[in-house]
């Protein structure tokens, strides 16, 4: 068993670290431009059907 948990373990410490160098990138920085701005229109559009 604590070998499956340290592999699991492993493996998500592993994404959070690509998941730091690539947003070190300019393509990394530009992808989440991209997604802050599409999560501020959802929030706007939901602010909007709450109002109707």
């Amino acid at each position: 068993m604590a070998n499956t948990t340290k592999s699991a373990t492993t493996k998500r410490n592993n994404r959070k670290i690509h998941a730091r160098k690539f947003l070190a990138t300019p393509e990394g920085k530009a992808g989440l431009a991209k997604k802050q701005e599409e999560r501020e229109g959802i929030k706007l559009a939901r602010a909007a059907n709450a109002m109707f």
